[in-house]
């Protein structure tokens, strides 16, 4: 009788696993799904980056995906399994990257090499227009607020140069408020975040992982202008500018 038991208990089970693979979602036709809702979406073509997955509980899955007009700016999306909606990033992730060219440029007179990364605390927008200002973004979301990391590899210890740069970096941006994130690191440190960056559509702790010998020095901004004097700032840099 144990045999015979041990024998039905091993079908039911099998039974059982079966039944739950077969409500498995297929995840090519998921994201071939989401590749289609972002076409019709935005009109542009549209590719998956990688599948982040669905949750047991949740009717939608995850994609990291992007546009192929714009293959480096990685975005996250949520598409519901019955193909009924999906809620994207990519309006946010467009007018960011564009601050960070425009951020970029202004701090063209640091000495020494930048990498950037400019996110919306609220990600998600009511719009389909891409190719918006971030003024027109601002305009739809007029208290988001922004997370602006700086990472800074210097060629020279110069204070009061570096403030001074920041100081500008909002020129034609002043309608954005939030918090700046300055680590300042080697050479090395720059690349690996580079790395880190150009698999992620956006920042997350592990950012702390690959730099985390560097303390960051938080520099809160509100409509473009840095709420730092320069003594306060030099003082929080501690010789490492």
């Amino acid at each position: 009788m144990k045999k015979w038991k041990g024998i039905i208990a091993g079908v039911i089970l099998m039974s059982i696993a079966a039944e739950l693979t077969a409500c498995i979602p297929n995840r090519k036709e998921q994201e071939e799904q989401a590749v289609q809702m972002l076409n019709e979406k935005y009109n542009e073509e549209f590719q998956i980056e990688r599948y982040l997955g669905q949750e047991s509980m949740n009717d939608y899955y995850e994609v990291l995906a992007f546009s192929t007009e714009y293959p480096d700016i990685l975005f996250e999306a949520k598409a519901a399994q019955d193909g009924s909606f999906i809620m994207d990033e990519y309006v946010a992730s467009r007018v960011c990257r564009k601050a960070e060219e425009q951020m970029e440029e202004q701090l063209g007179g640091l000495p020494g090499y930048i990498q950037l990364k400019v996110q919306a605390v609220s990600k998600s927008i009511d719009s389909a227009q891409a190719d918006m200002s971030m003024q027109e973004f601002m305009s739809i979301k007029s208290n988001n607020r922004f997370a602006v990391y700086l990472i800074y590899s210097p060629a020279e210890i110069d204070s009061s140069k570096v403030y001074q740069n920041l100081t500008g970096m909002f020129s034609g941006l002043e309608c954005m408020s939030g918090n700046i994130q300055l680590y300042v690191t080697d050479e090395k440190g720059l690349k690996q975040t580079q790395e880190y960056l150009e698999q992620r559509a956006k920042v997350d702790y592990e950012l702390d992982e690959v730099l985390k010998f560097t303390d960051p020095i938080t520099i809160p901004f509100g409509n473009g202008n840095i709420q730092l004097t320069e003594r306060e700032f030099i003082e929080m840099a501690g010789g490492r500018l």
